[in-house]
């Protein structure tokens, strides 16, 4: 069902502050209080925190996880060995495992 089927039911229950207009496909996406509201879940939206810059070391945390799962992926046969990118990567010469 398409988001426009439902814009009616959504002011009705109090969610929109204007009633959704018959010559647009997007109705307004604001609450009464004027905060911004994600259209797919009918939650405000949340501002993101700065996050601070991940080191050196974070990232190569971060690889090590990744490497990890898709080699978990293909172990347990939740993708094929072709499909799995590590090893995509490291077969066309992209990447390498070690320093």
């Amino acid at each position: 069902m398409g988001y426009g089927n439902v814009a009616g039911f959504l002011f009705n229950k109090g969610i929109f502050n204007t009633p959704p207009s018959s010559g647009s496909s997007r109705p307004d996406l604001t609450d009464s209080l004027g905060d911004d509201i994600n259209p797919i879940t009918g939650t405000k939206f949340k501002p993101k925190p700065d996050l601070p810059e991940m080191t050196e070391e974070e990232k190569e945390q971060e690889v090590d996880k990744l490497l990890w799962l898709f080699d978990r992926l293909e172990k347990t046969g939740a993708i094929p060995a072709d499909q799995n990118p590590i090893r995509k990567a490291i077969q066309e010469g992209k990447a390498s495992l070690g320093p």
